[in-house]
């Protein structure tokens, strides 16, 4: 094996009025998509056993599932020296669809969300499984508070999204990405686990006015990994990772650098217990790095000290721009290629938004397809198609402010079809 030796530097970069540190490598570092464990449909939301020998995700391939949407829960195991074709965990998966692995400390009991059966009365969508004799077993919920947060949710927004869930390995904090649509914007809630069972899930204090999702809390039950859009980067969703601190809080948002972010959309990190292999998604597929030579900058903490979380609602740098509890989150519309019509279900999204008394901006963007100048164009009609919207809902035009980008800042790669459906868009964000 080829030893790589690192040296990091960290630079800032302005977003959002803070400074974010984007850790520099000075040196090459190996990263390899991994085709046996890719198809064309989604893979996401990967997660690792701590021996570092058996890698679950999300797929929607062909399945229990169905490819549109719902996935299930596949499990890959390292084998002379390769990872093995992955297998459905028949045990676990349904039609409702399955996703959002994570373990504790032994690998005897995984975390996960389905949508089976009524779950807002029989305790879901997160449940816990014990492995027996090579089975994952379904054990029940995780607890009333998780699952009336969930149900909240849902009756607040009329339906909401997932993406990424998180418990750590010593089982007593529970993180979730969690916003009114799946494809954005979503922030990060957390629950700590004590003597009456999990508290009510809270707004972590990494939530910026864009996009948090995809987390996972390492080994050490202390380094959190989770990907944004919100605080400067190289593009699309970079990957982060923030420590809890000796006294409970949460530490400064640190973005992993190249070649882990990229223009396109990064994020799922995971790193196996020993801190020698990571894992990670880039555009729906899975991509694998050795980190044996990396430092703590990146890797988990090799210590065992045990911090009692008091509460991770503020980082220790704060921001006056980036509030930690949002009243009113961005709202992002969709629109089909080249029209600046909005369908039912888009529109159905900006109904909550009456009478406001605040400035609204709505950001209008396309995909790359076209010239500049017609993009622009686009994006403007799309803009003021959300604007008569608005207007017909009692929003005095005065208040309405429009953003053109044209296909600047795109949320995805411009090479897919969906990640351009990803990028035809307008943002409503209200102050």
């Amino acid at each position: 094996m080829k030893y790589l030796y690192f040296v990091f530097l960290a630079i800032g970069v302005k977003s959002l009025a803070q400074d974010y540190t984007i850790l520099e490598h000075n040196q090459h570092i190996n990263i390899m998509a991994l085709p046996m464990l890719n198809t064309p449909y989604r893979e996401c939301n990967l997660s690792i056993l701590p021996n570092g020998k058996s890698l679950y995700f999300m797929s929607t391939r062909a399945g229990l599932g169905d490819a549109a949407g719902n996935g299930d829960l596949y499990q890959s195991d390292f084998i002379n020296g390769q990872w093995e074709n992955p297998i459905p965990i028949s045990s676990i998966n349904t039609i409702s669809g399955e996703d959002e692995p994570t373990f504790s400390a032994d690998g005897s009991t995984m975390y996960y969300q389905s949508w089976a059966g009524d779950w807002a009365t029989m305790g879901g969508p997160y449940y816990q499984a014990n492995l027996m004799n090579g089975i994952w077993e379904k054990k029940g919920s995780m607890g009333m508070n998780i699952n009336r947060f969930f149900a909240l949710q849902s009756k607040a927004n009329m339906g909401y999204g997932t993406d990424g869930m998180a418990v750590s390995a010593d089982g007593r904090l529970f993180v979730v990405a969690c916003g009114p649509d799946y494809r954005g914007p979503m922030d990060l809630y957390y629950s700590i686990k004590g003597n009456q069972g999990w508290t009510f899930p809270k707004i972590m204090g990494v939530s910026t006015p864009g996009d948090e999702r995809s987390v996972f809390i390492a080994a050490d039950n202390r380094t959190i990994y989770f990907s944004s859009d919100g605080m400067g980067g190289f593009g699309g969703l970079d990957i982060f990772r923030v420590r809890i601190t000796d006294d409970g809080t949460l530490g400064e948002p640190i973005n992993i650098g190249a070649p882990f972010n990229t223009p396109a959309d990064d994020m799922g990190f995971v790193a196996s217990a020993d801190g020698r292999s990571a894992f990670f998604i880039r555009d729906l597929d899975i991509y694998y790095a050795d980190i044996t030579e990396l430092g703590e900058a990146i890797k988990p903490m090799n210590s065992s000290k045990t911090v009692e979380i008091s509460h991770i609602d503020n980082p220790v740098k704060t921001v006056d721009s980036i509030p930690t509890q949002r009243h009113i989150q961005p709202i992002t519309v969709y629109f089909e290629h080249d029209v600046a019509e909005l369908q039912a279900v888009e529109l159905n999204k900006l109904n909550s938004i009456t009478n406001s008394k605040a400035q609204i901006h709505l950001h209008g963007y396309c995909d790359a397809d076209g010239s500049n100048t017609y993009n622009l164009a686009l994006a403007k009609r799309r803009c003021e198609t959300v604007r008569k919207v608005l207007m017909s809902q009692g929003i005095p035009e005065a208040l309405i402010i429009l953003h053109i980008h044209g296909e600047e800042n795109p949320m995805a790669s411009n090479h897919t079809e969906k990640g351009k459906a990803a990028n035809r868009r307008v943002v409503v964000k209200v102050d």
